[in-house]
Protein backbone atom coordinates (compact mmCIF):
# COMPACT_ATOMS: atom_id res chain seq x y z
CA UNK A 1 0.00 0.00 0.00
CA UNK A 2 1.05 3.44 -0.12
CA UNK A 3 0.91 5.99 3.11
CA UNK A 4 2.15 8.75 4.15
CA UNK A 5 3.29 9.85 7.75
CA UNK A 6 2.99 13.48 9.39
CA UNK A 7 5.37 13.55 12.24
CA UNK A 8 8.59 11.54 12.22
CA UNK A 9 9.36 11.35 16.29
CA UNK A 10 9.87 8.76 18.22
CA UNK A 11 6.10 7.21 17.32
CA UNK A 12 5.72 8.73 13.90
CA UNK A 13 9.31 6.97 12.77
CA UNK A 14 9.42 3.64 14.56
CA UNK A 15 5.54 3.25 12.39
CA UNK A 16 6.95 4.68 9.21
CA UNK A 17 9.94 2.41 9.19
CA UNK A 18 7.77 -0.69 10.17
CA UNK A 19 5.47 -0.16 7.45
CA UNK A 20 8.29 0.15 4.73
CA UNK A 21 10.22 -2.64 6.22
CA UNK A 22 6.65 -4.94 5.66
CA UNK A 23 7.30 -3.61 1.76
CA UNK A 24 4.67 -0.77 2.09
CA UNK A 25 5.85 2.50 -0.33
CA UNK A 26 6.43 5.11 2.98
CA UNK A 27 6.45 9.13 2.68
CA UNK A 28 7.39 10.43 5.63
CA UNK A 29 7.33 14.27 6.01
CA UNK A 30 8.12 16.75 9.54
CA UNK A 31 8.54 20.33 9.99
CA UNK A 32 11.56 19.98 11.42
CA UNK A 33 14.41 20.39 8.79
CA UNK A 34 17.54 18.97 10.60
CA UNK A 35 15.11 15.57 11.29
CA UNK A 36 14.47 15.23 7.24
CA UNK A 37 18.43 15.64 6.61
CA UNK A 38 19.10 13.32 8.46
CA UNK A 39 16.48 11.02 7.39
CA UNK A 40 17.17 11.65 3.87
CA UNK A 41 21.29 10.93 4.18
CA UNK A 42 20.11 7.89 6.18
CA UNK A 43 21.08 8.50 9.63
CA UNK A 44 19.30 7.18 12.50
CA UNK A 45 18.03 10.73 14.71
CA UNK A 46 16.65 9.03 17.68
CA UNK A 47 17.24 6.65 20.15
CA UNK A 48 14.93 3.54 20.42
CA UNK A 49 15.80 0.14 20.67
CA UNK A 50 16.16 -1.59 17.15
CA UNK A 51 15.36 1.38 14.93
CA UNK A 52 18.86 1.43 13.50
CA UNK A 53 18.39 -2.12 12.04
CA UNK A 54 14.84 -1.59 11.25
CA UNK A 55 15.70 1.51 9.06
CA UNK A 56 18.23 -0.06 7.32
CA UNK A 57 15.19 -3.11 5.89
CA UNK A 58 12.93 0.21 5.07
CA UNK A 59 15.37 2.45 3.40
CA UNK A 60 14.45 0.98 -0.14
CA UNK A 61 10.41 1.89 0.65
CA UNK A 62 10.98 4.92 2.50
CA UNK A 63 11.77 8.44 1.21
CA UNK A 64 11.22 11.88 3.16
CA UNK A 65 8.98 14.68 1.52
CA UNK A 66 9.91 17.87 1.64
CA UNK A 67 5.99 19.13 2.00
CA UNK A 68 2.53 18.10 2.65
CA UNK A 69 1.15 17.80 -1.03
CA UNK A 70 3.66 15.40 -1.88
CA UNK A 71 3.23 13.40 1.06
CA UNK A 72 -0.61 13.39 0.44
CA UNK A 73 -0.48 12.86 -3.32
CA UNK A 74 2.14 9.58 -3.30
CA UNK A 75 -0.09 7.92 -0.70
CA UNK A 76 -3.74 6.38 -0.17
CA UNK A 77 -3.49 6.69 3.91
CA UNK A 78 -2.20 9.31 5.46
CA UNK A 79 -1.41 8.74 9.46
CA UNK A 80 -1.11 11.70 11.48
CA UNK A 81 1.40 11.40 14.79
CA UNK A 82 1.82 15.03 16.37
CA UNK A 83 1.84 15.66 20.15
CA UNK A 84 -1.65 16.51 21.88
CA UNK A 85 -0.39 18.14 24.76
CA UNK A 86 -1.90 18.37 28.06
CA UNK A 87 -3.59 21.89 28.84
CA UNK A 88 -4.73 23.24 32.89
CA UNK A 89 -7.38 20.70 33.61
CA UNK A 90 -5.96 17.99 32.05
CA UNK A 91 -7.33 17.82 28.46
CA UNK A 92 -5.07 17.23 25.51
CA UNK A 93 -5.27 20.00 22.98
CA UNK A 94 -5.75 18.95 18.99
CA UNK A 95 -3.85 21.90 18.59
CA UNK A 96 -0.94 19.69 16.54
CA UNK A 97 -3.73 17.89 14.80
CA UNK A 98 -5.59 20.58 13.83
CA UNK A 99 -2.85 22.46 11.68
CA UNK A 100 -2.06 19.24 10.38
CA UNK A 101 -5.23 18.93 8.80
CA UNK A 102 -5.71 22.27 7.73
CA UNK A 103 -2.04 21.96 5.64
CA UNK A 104 -3.48 18.60 4.48
CA UNK A 105 -6.78 19.46 2.97
CA UNK A 106 -5.82 20.92 -0.21
CA UNK A 107 -3.86 18.35 -1.04
CA UNK A 108 -7.15 16.09 -0.47
CA UNK A 109 -9.23 18.19 -2.08
CA UNK A 110 -7.30 18.35 -5.35
CA UNK A 111 -7.25 14.72 -5.30
CA UNK A 112 -9.56 12.41 -7.58
CA UNK A 113 -9.45 9.27 -5.17
CA UNK A 114 -10.40 8.16 -2.15
CA UNK A 115 -7.65 9.57 0.38
CA UNK A 116 -7.99 7.95 4.38
CA UNK A 117 -6.94 10.63 6.85
CA UNK A 118 -6.00 8.64 9.69
CA UNK A 119 -5.42 10.64 13.13
CA UNK A 120 -3.10 8.30 15.40
CA UNK A 121 -2.11 11.01 17.91
CA UNK A 122 -4.31 10.22 21.34
CA UNK A 123 -6.69 13.13 21.57
CA UNK A 124 -9.93 13.57 23.69
CA UNK A 125 -13.07 11.29 23.37
CA UNK A 126 -15.89 13.02 20.62
CA UNK A 127 -12.91 15.01 18.97
CA UNK A 128 -13.03 13.21 15.50
CA UNK A 129 -16.97 13.50 15.24
CA UNK A 130 -16.98 17.14 16.80
CA UNK A 131 -13.62 18.70 15.42
CA UNK A 132 -11.81 16.67 12.84
CA UNK A 133 -14.91 15.50 10.69
CA UNK A 134 -16.08 18.94 10.09
CA UNK A 135 -13.16 20.87 9.33
CA UNK A 136 -12.44 18.18 6.71
CA UNK A 137 -15.49 18.63 4.99
CA UNK A 138 -15.55 22.33 4.98
CA UNK A 139 -11.75 22.72 4.01
CA UNK A 140 -12.07 20.00 1.39
CA UNK A 141 -15.49 20.11 0.12
CA UNK A 142 -16.17 16.87 0.23
CA UNK A 143 -18.00 14.34 2.11
CA UNK A 144 -16.62 12.08 4.92
CA UNK A 145 -17.15 8.63 4.30
CA UNK A 146 -17.97 9.25 0.51
CA UNK A 147 -15.28 11.37 -0.96
CA UNK A 148 -12.76 11.26 1.97
CA UNK A 149 -12.43 8.76 5.00
CA UNK A 150 -11.78 9.61 8.49
CA UNK A 151 -9.53 7.42 10.80
CA UNK A 152 -9.02 7.13 14.76
CA UNK A 153 -5.98 4.11 15.41
CA UNK A 154 -4.01 5.07 18.40
CA UNK A 155 -1.44 2.99 18.67
CA UNK A 156 -0.59 0.92 22.66
CA UNK A 157 3.43 1.04 23.07
CA UNK A 158 6.27 1.89 25.43
CA UNK A 159 9.11 4.18 24.48
CA UNK A 160 11.93 1.50 24.60
CA UNK A 161 9.69 -1.39 23.24
CA UNK A 162 7.92 0.93 20.03
CA UNK A 163 9.09 -1.45 17.53
CA UNK A 164 8.55 -4.69 19.57
CA UNK A 165 5.35 -3.81 20.54
CA UNK A 166 3.93 -2.60 16.99
CA UNK A 167 4.62 -5.17 15.15
CA UNK A 168 3.26 -7.99 17.73
CA UNK A 169 0.12 -6.14 19.15
CA UNK A 170 -2.64 -8.08 21.60
CA UNK A 171 -4.78 -5.42 20.01
CA UNK A 172 -4.96 -3.14 16.62
CA UNK A 173 -7.61 -0.59 17.07
CA UNK A 174 -9.34 1.20 14.64
CA UNK A 175 -12.06 3.90 14.88
CA UNK A 176 -13.43 4.59 11.09
CA UNK A 177 -16.20 7.26 9.49
CA UNK A 178 -17.10 4.13 6.95
CA UNK A 179 -16.45 0.45 6.09
CA UNK A 180 -14.15 1.06 3.30
CA UNK A 181 -11.74 3.17 5.54
CA UNK A 182 -11.70 0.69 7.98
CA UNK A 183 -11.32 -1.95 5.73
CA UNK A 184 -7.98 -0.36 4.09
CA UNK A 185 -6.48 0.62 7.56
CA UNK A 186 -7.40 -2.86 8.80
CA UNK A 187 -5.94 -4.75 5.78
CA UNK A 188 -2.52 -2.07 6.45
CA UNK A 189 -1.91 -3.69 10.08
CA UNK A 190 -2.63 -7.22 9.06
CA UNK A 191 0.26 -7.01 6.38
CA UNK A 192 2.91 -5.47 8.68
CA UNK A 193 2.13 -6.87 12.02
CA UNK A 194 3.12 -10.26 12.96
CA UNK A 195 0.99 -13.29 14.60
CA UNK A 196 -2.86 -12.55 14.11
CA UNK A 197 -3.61 -9.38 16.26
CA UNK A 198 -7.31 -9.07 16.79
CA UNK A 199 -8.07 -5.92 14.14
CA UNK A 200 -11.01 -3.84 16.32
CA UNK A 201 -13.01 -1.90 14.08
CA UNK A 202 -15.39 0.72 14.96
CA UNK A 203 -17.04 3.87 15.49
CA UNK A 204 -14.64 6.51 15.60
CA UNK A 205 -16.10 7.95 19.48
CA UNK A 206 -15.85 3.92 20.30
CA UNK A 207 -12.13 3.85 19.22
CA UNK A 208 -11.61 7.31 21.56
CA UNK A 209 -12.89 5.74 24.37
CA UNK A 210 -11.57 2.72 24.37
CA UNK A 211 -8.08 4.14 24.19
CA UNK A 212 -7.95 6.92 27.20
CA UNK A 213 -10.16 3.89 29.30
CA UNK A 214 -7.71 0.98 28.45
CA UNK A 215 -4.86 2.85 29.64
CA UNK A 216 -6.78 3.63 32.75
CA UNK A 217 -7.46 0.27 33.27
CA UNK A 218 -3.66 -0.74 33.20
CA UNK A 219 -2.56 1.98 35.25
CA UNK A 220 -5.52 0.57 37.82
CA UNK A 221 -3.47 -3.03 37.78
CA UNK A 222 -0.21 -1.03 38.49
CA UNK A 223 -1.49 0.96 41.20
CA UNK A 224 -3.55 -2.12 42.79
CA UNK A 225 -0.50 -4.29 43.05
CA UNK A 226 1.62 -1.41 44.29
CA UNK A 227 -1.67 -0.90 47.05
CA UNK A 228 -1.29 -4.66 47.66
CA UNK A 229 2.78 -4.57 48.28
CA UNK A 230 2.10 -1.28 50.25
CA UNK A 231 -0.15 -4.04 52.49
CA UNK A 232 2.27 -6.89 52.73
CA UNK A 233 5.34 -4.66 53.68
CA UNK A 234 3.33 -4.93 57.19
CA UNK A 235 2.77 -8.19 57.21
CA UNK A 236 4.82 -10.77 58.82
CA UNK A 237 5.81 -13.52 55.80
CA UNK A 238 3.73 -11.83 52.98
CA UNK A 239 5.45 -11.36 49.85
CA UNK A 240 3.91 -9.59 47.07
CA UNK A 241 5.60 -11.32 44.09
CA UNK A 242 3.97 -14.95 45.66
CA UNK A 243 0.38 -12.87 45.80
CA UNK A 244 0.61 -11.56 42.59
CA UNK A 245 1.30 -14.27 40.59
CA UNK A 246 -1.54 -16.44 41.93
CA UNK A 247 -3.30 -13.80 41.36
CA UNK A 248 -2.50 -13.08 37.68
CA UNK A 249 -2.66 -16.82 37.13
CA UNK A 250 -6.65 -16.02 37.28
CA UNK A 251 -7.65 -15.61 33.36
CA UNK A 252 -9.88 -13.39 34.53
CA UNK A 253 -7.35 -10.91 36.10
CA UNK A 254 -3.88 -11.60 33.93
CA UNK A 255 -0.31 -11.22 35.00
CA UNK A 256 0.26 -8.10 32.64
CA UNK A 257 1.44 -4.92 34.36
CA UNK A 258 0.17 -6.86 37.99
CA UNK A 259 3.76 -6.45 40.28
CA UNK A 260 4.37 -4.57 42.95
CA UNK A 261 7.04 -1.73 42.57
CA UNK A 262 7.81 1.67 41.26
CA UNK A 263 4.52 3.45 40.41
CA UNK A 264 3.86 4.41 36.74
CA UNK A 265 5.23 7.22 35.20
CA UNK A 266 6.16 8.72 31.62
CA UNK A 267 4.67 10.99 29.21
CA UNK A 268 1.28 8.73 28.78
CA UNK A 269 -0.02 7.25 31.63
CA UNK A 270 -0.10 9.49 34.08
CA UNK A 271 -2.01 12.13 31.41
CA UNK A 272 -4.51 9.57 30.50
CA UNK A 273 -5.80 9.25 34.03
CA UNK A 274 -6.20 12.92 34.43
CA UNK A 275 -7.97 13.63 31.14
CA UNK A 276 -10.36 10.18 31.79
CA UNK A 277 -11.52 12.65 34.78
CA UNK A 278 -11.50 15.34 32.83
CA UNK A 279 -13.71 13.39 30.39
CA UNK A 280 -16.05 11.83 32.58
CA UNK A 281 -16.55 15.14 34.15
CA UNK A 282 -17.51 16.79 30.93
CA UNK A 283 -20.63 14.14 30.77
CA UNK A 284 -21.78 15.23 34.37
CA UNK A 285 -20.56 12.04 35.88
CA UNK A 286 -16.98 11.18 38.01
CA UNK A 287 -14.30 8.80 37.09
CA UNK A 288 -13.75 8.04 41.29
CA UNK A 289 -11.54 4.18 40.56
CA UNK A 290 -9.52 6.83 38.44
CA UNK A 291 -8.56 9.49 41.17
CA UNK A 292 -7.75 6.57 43.69
CA UNK A 293 -5.31 4.94 40.91
CA UNK A 294 -3.20 8.26 40.99
CA UNK A 295 -3.61 8.98 44.77
CA UNK A 296 -1.87 5.20 45.13
CA UNK A 297 0.81 6.05 42.14
CA UNK A 298 1.24 9.61 44.10
CA UNK A 299 2.06 7.84 47.49
CA UNK A 300 4.65 5.61 46.32
CA UNK A 301 7.75 8.12 46.57
CA UNK A 302 6.73 9.01 49.52
CA UNK A 303 6.37 5.42 50.77
CA UNK A 304 10.06 5.24 49.70
CA UNK A 305 11.04 8.14 51.38
CA UNK A 306 9.55 6.73 54.72
CA UNK A 307 11.85 3.94 54.45
CA UNK A 308 15.09 5.69 53.42
CA UNK A 309 14.45 7.50 56.58
CA UNK A 310 13.62 4.71 58.62
CA UNK A 311 17.57 3.31 57.80
CA UNK A 312 19.69 6.79 57.45
CA UNK A 313 18.64 10.06 59.14
CA UNK A 314 19.82 13.63 56.99
CA UNK A 315 23.01 14.24 55.27
CA UNK A 316 23.52 10.29 54.93
CA UNK A 317 24.29 9.84 51.53
CA UNK A 318 21.85 8.39 49.31
CA UNK A 319 22.67 6.11 46.28
CA UNK A 320 19.76 6.09 43.76
CA UNK A 321 19.88 4.03 40.92
CA UNK A 322 17.58 3.97 38.30
CA UNK A 323 16.18 7.45 37.06
CA UNK A 324 13.82 6.70 33.89
CA UNK A 325 10.51 5.88 34.26
CA UNK A 326 10.71 2.52 33.12
CA UNK A 327 14.10 0.39 31.75
CA UNK A 328 15.54 0.36 28.07
CA UNK A 329 14.39 4.62 27.71
CA UNK A 330 16.01 7.37 28.66
CA UNK A 331 13.00 9.40 29.43
CA UNK A 332 12.27 10.86 32.92
CA UNK A 333 8.79 12.46 32.40
CA UNK A 334 6.81 11.75 35.91
CA UNK A 335 9.50 9.51 36.40
CA UNK A 336 8.73 8.55 40.23
CA UNK A 337 12.59 7.71 40.79
CA UNK A 338 13.56 11.72 39.71
CA UNK A 339 10.40 12.87 42.17
CA UNK A 340 11.91 10.58 45.29
CA UNK A 341 15.60 12.29 44.50
CA UNK A 342 13.97 15.59 44.50
CA UNK A 343 12.19 15.25 48.01
CA UNK A 344 15.27 13.54 50.06
CA UNK A 345 17.60 16.42 48.39
CA UNK A 346 14.83 18.94 49.94
CA UNK A 347 15.02 16.82 53.15
CA UNK A 348 18.87 17.40 53.54
CA UNK A 349 19.99 14.00 52.07
CA UNK A 350 23.65 13.55 50.15
CA UNK A 351 21.71 12.57 47.40
CA UNK A 352 23.48 10.65 44.20
CA UNK A 353 22.24 9.31 41.05
CA UNK A 354 23.28 6.62 38.65
CA UNK A 355 21.14 5.43 35.60
CA UNK A 356 22.31 3.70 32.16
CA UNK A 357 21.06 6.49 30.00
CA UNK A 358 19.07 9.33 31.67
CA UNK A 359 21.68 11.35 33.28
CA UNK A 360 21.48 14.58 31.28
CA UNK A 361 17.96 14.59 31.49
CA UNK A 362 18.03 14.31 35.14
CA UNK A 363 20.99 16.73 35.66
CA UNK A 364 18.85 19.60 33.73
CA UNK A 365 15.99 19.19 36.00
CA UNK A 366 17.73 18.79 39.30
CA UNK A 367 20.98 20.88 38.69
CA UNK A 368 23.26 20.61 41.32
CA UNK A 369 20.97 19.68 44.22
CA UNK A 370 22.08 16.12 43.55
CA UNK A 371 25.51 14.10 42.30
CA UNK A 372 25.89 12.41 39.03
CA UNK A 373 27.57 9.31 38.59
CA UNK A 374 28.53 7.34 35.40
CA UNK A 375 29.63 4.33 37.11
CA UNK A 376 27.35 2.76 39.87
CA UNK A 377 30.03 1.08 42.31
CA UNK A 378 30.92 4.97 41.75
CA UNK A 379 27.42 6.38 42.90
CA UNK A 380 27.47 3.16 45.81
CA UNK A 381 30.69 4.14 47.22
CA UNK A 382 30.35 5.37 50.84
CA UNK A 383 26.37 5.27 50.62
CA UNK A 384 24.39 4.34 53.79
CA UNK A 385 21.37 3.70 51.48
CA UNK A 386 21.09 1.95 47.81
CA UNK A 387 18.10 1.59 46.43
CA UNK A 388 17.19 -0.26 43.39
CA UNK A 389 14.62 1.82 41.53
CA UNK A 390 14.19 1.71 37.63
CA UNK A 391 15.12 -2.04 36.67
CA UNK A 392 17.65 -2.16 34.36
CA UNK A 393 19.51 -5.31 33.66
CA UNK A 394 22.59 -3.44 34.43
CA UNK A 395 21.55 -3.59 38.06
CA UNK A 396 20.59 -7.49 38.47
CA UNK A 397 24.34 -7.80 37.34
CA UNK A 398 25.67 -5.81 40.38
CA UNK A 399 28.63 -7.45 42.33
CA UNK A 400 27.72 -7.41 45.66
CA UNK A 401 30.32 -8.56 47.32
CA UNK A 402 32.06 -6.06 45.72
CA UNK A 403 29.38 -3.20 46.99
CA UNK A 404 29.85 -4.65 50.54
CA UNK A 405 33.64 -3.07 50.11
CA UNK A 406 32.90 0.32 49.18
CA UNK A 407 29.38 1.25 50.52
CA UNK A 408 29.00 2.53 54.39
CA UNK A 409 29.32 -0.41 56.63
CA UNK A 410 25.89 -2.04 57.39
CA UNK A 411 24.44 0.17 54.71
CA UNK A 412 19.98 -0.50 53.66
CA UNK A 413 19.64 -1.78 49.89
CA UNK A 414 15.78 -0.83 49.07
CA UNK A 415 15.11 -3.64 46.42
CA UNK A 416 11.99 -2.22 44.53
CA UNK A 417 11.48 -4.88 42.48
CA UNK A 418 12.97 -7.81 44.52
CA UNK A 419 15.77 -8.17 41.34
CA UNK A 420 18.97 -9.05 43.91
CA UNK A 421 19.60 -12.76 43.65
CA UNK A 422 22.34 -13.19 46.04
CA UNK A 423 21.69 -15.56 48.66
CA UNK A 424 23.92 -13.72 50.87
CA UNK A 425 22.88 -10.63 52.10
CA UNK A 426 23.93 -9.95 55.70
CA UNK A 427 26.61 -7.37 54.86
CA UNK A 428 23.82 -5.08 54.33
CA UNK A 429 20.01 -4.56 55.87
CA UNK A 430 18.08 -5.79 52.85
CA UNK A 431 14.80 -4.03 52.08
CA UNK A 432 12.57 -5.95 49.46
CA UNK A 433 9.83 -3.65 48.83
CA UNK A 434 6.18 -4.93 49.24
CA UNK A 435 7.46 -8.13 51.54
CA UNK A 436 7.30 -8.47 55.39
CA UNK A 437 10.33 -8.30 57.44
CA UNK A 438 9.64 -11.42 59.93
CA UNK A 439 9.76 -14.77 57.70
CA UNK A 440 7.34 -17.54 58.26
Amino acid sequence: MHISVIGLGKLGLCTASCFAAAGHTVQGFDLNEHLRNELKARRCPIDETGLVDLLELAWPNLSIADNYDLAVHNSDITLIIVPTPSMPGGRFTNEYVVKVLECLAPAVAAKDTFHVIDVVSTVMPGSSDREFRPLLERLTGKRCGIDLGLAYNPEFIALGSVIQNFLNPDMVLIGASDERSGGMLAELYRSTCKGDPTIAVMSLVNAEITKISLNCYVTMKISYANALAAVCEKVPGADIDVVTATIGADTRVGSKYLKGGLGFGGPCFPRDNIAFHAFAEEFGTEALLGKAVVAVNNAVPERLHRHIAAHAAPPARVALLGLSYKADTHIIEESQSMMLARSLATAGYQVVLHDPKSLDAARELLGTIVAYYNDPYECIAGAQVVALLTDWPIYHELDWKRIADIASPGAAVLDSWRTVRVKDMTPFVYVPIGVGTAKE
